[in-house]
């Protein structure tokens, strides 16, 4: 018989996701939040499945936060090389829905 074994959380997203949240939570500064936002982004397209397991680990307040700087991140603009018109047009509907998977 082949069972279906829990895919294991890489060592990676349970080390990163809290030390960027943490660096988030220290430095408020607005850059930090986008690139917090841009990196947290990057790690939930490569492992969904992953990246929703340390979701549902952390805390309601965690998450919230989490939310808070995405959010912000997204509304930040400017990257390098965005002009400010460009910066205004919507790319990407984010979704907010990081709880449990069932």
């Amino acid at each position: 018989m082949n069972r279906t074994q829990p895919k294991p959380v890489p060592m990676y997203l349970s080390l990163i996701l809290p030390t960027l949240l943490s660096r988030a939570s220290v430095n408020k500064d607005p850059r930090v939040f986008r690139e917090t936002s841009t990196r947290l982004l990057e790690l939930a397209a490569l492992d969904q499945g992953a990246f929703r397991g340390i979701m549902a680990q952390l805390s309601p307040s965690q998450r919230a936060f989490m939310e808070e700087v995405i959010r912000s991140g997204a509304k930040g603009g400017n990257a390098a090389g965005e002009t400010r018109q460009e910066s205004n047009k919507p790319s990407i509907a984010l979704r907010m829905d990081f709880g449990p998977t069932q």
